[in-house]
């Protein structure tokens, strides 16, 4: 494949980004050591190099960063993460190489999403642009500790537009739905069946439960379908002095003739529309558990994440530029059917923007041992978020 020079600059920095290992290992500690931090510092030099954008680091734990390049305003929020997963051990090639086979760039992050890196950076040097910032972040592929960050400091920026390369395939994402996740505990009164004296924590927790699938299920959104709801573990009894180990409910009194005093439950609910938040869902429990006389709490929060969805009525110049760009209609992908993306929780608070993904790596090859990108899309790519930028400078000027 004949390349002009620029598309040549774009294929030896994606390489250079997938030469380096930016993954973490499953002990959390071991962070401290293997983690995105080499891959910080060459993409702050890189930008040193090859742009007049500033860039700052903001601190994470285990001593990780985010790294975030400014110029002007953030009008325009360009998003994407720096972590990967591991390589795997059955790769065709090393996939910390980036070997170029069939004209594919191959290797661990090659489509999740160092191309999107490379694509988008490259196009910042290219297009003279203002009032853009990219949001270099960590810890997408394990527990968002980069996204949280960024939640935390830059959530009172307003952009007019957000954009992540975190997709697939040279398809317009537009929404997902959210992951909520936690272990509830209810409790009742202590008390004898015969003398009605008690109030029985499973048998109304149990009602409030299927109250509560009625209302998640109620929250559908026309084109990201139904909400989905599921109890993926009960226990409940008599309330023991040892009952509780290490936070959790784990043993508790089975007499039949003591009413139930506690009960506890652990439910994954995914929200289909933003209209169906996590402090939405929490408050229904607790007027539920008021009405019934029982106490309730959450024993652990997994996971608190609406959905996020933007109506394509609002991106219809951007997916123009895409028609444009690919020379063809660009796809759009089916936002209902997709897991949850951690750009919903700064989107949420940053007064959910329009926003979309687009990237253009073999999505069917993310975390697996033949992960690659066709040379051929990555420049299509590159080209998309150039003619984006190079709009978006007409606008602004």
């Amino acid at each position: 494949m004949k390349l002009n020079k620029k598309d040549k600059q774009l294929v030896e920095l994606l390489q250079d980004l997938v030469r380096i290992p930016s993954y973490i290992p499953d002990n959390r500690e071991e962070s401290v050591k293997q983690n995105e931090n080499v891959l910080v510092d060459y993409l702050e030099d890189w930008f040193k190099k090859n742009t007049d954008f500033k860039t700052e680091r903001q601190e994470l734990e285990y001593g990780r960063y985010n790294l975030i390049a400014k110029k002007g305003k953030p009008d325009l929020v360009f998003l994407a993460h720096t972590d990967t997963v591991s390589p795997s051990a059955d790769a065709p090639y090393d996939q910390l190489a980036a070997e170029i086979h069939d004209n594919k760039i191959w290797g661990r992050g090659a489509a999740d999403m160092k191309s999107g890196i490379a694509t988008m950076i490259q196009a910042l040097s290219t297009v003279d642009v203002n009032n853009v910032w990219m949001f270099l972040y960590a810890d997408e592929e394990y527990d968002f500790l980069g996204m949280k960050g960024l939640v935390k400091k830059y959530s009172e920026i307003r952009p007019k537009l957000l954009v992540s390369s975190d997709g697939s395939d040279l398809t317009f994402g537009h929404g997902c739905r959210g992951l909520v996740e936690f272990r509830g505990r209810f409790y009742g009164k202590v008390g004898h069946p015969a003398l009605g004296n008690g109030t029985n924590a499973i048998e109304l927790g149990s009602e409030i439960l299927a109250k509560l699938r009625k209302y998640v299920l109620k929250h559908d959104h026309k084109i990201m379908g139904g909400s989905a709801f599921n109890v993926a573990h009960v226990i409940g009894g008599a309330n023991l002095p040892e009952s509780i180990v290490r936070g959790r409910l784990n043993k508790v009194g089975q007499a039949g003739n003591v009413i139930a005093d506690v009960f506890e439950f652990v439910v994954d609910i995914r929200p289909a529309t933003p209209d169906l938040t996590p402090g939405k869902i929490v408050k229904f429990i607790k007027k539920e558990a008021a009405k019934n006389k029982l106490k309730f709490e959450i024993v652990e929060q997994t996971h608190d994440y609406g959905a996020w969805y933007t109506d394509l009525k609002d991106l219809k110049k951007y997916v123009q530029i895409a028609n444009d760009s690919l020379g063809r209609e660009s796809k759009v992908g089916d936002p209902g059917s997709s897991g949850y993306i951690d750009m919903q929780m700064f989107w949420d608070k940053i007064g959910r923007p329009p926003a979309f993904l687009f990237g253009g790596g073999k999505g069917s090859t993310m975390h697996g041992p033949d992960e690659h990108i066709d040379i051929a899309n990555l420049i299509k790519e590159k080209d998309f978020f150039v003619n984006l930028l190079q709009e978006w400078s007409k606008n602004e000027n």
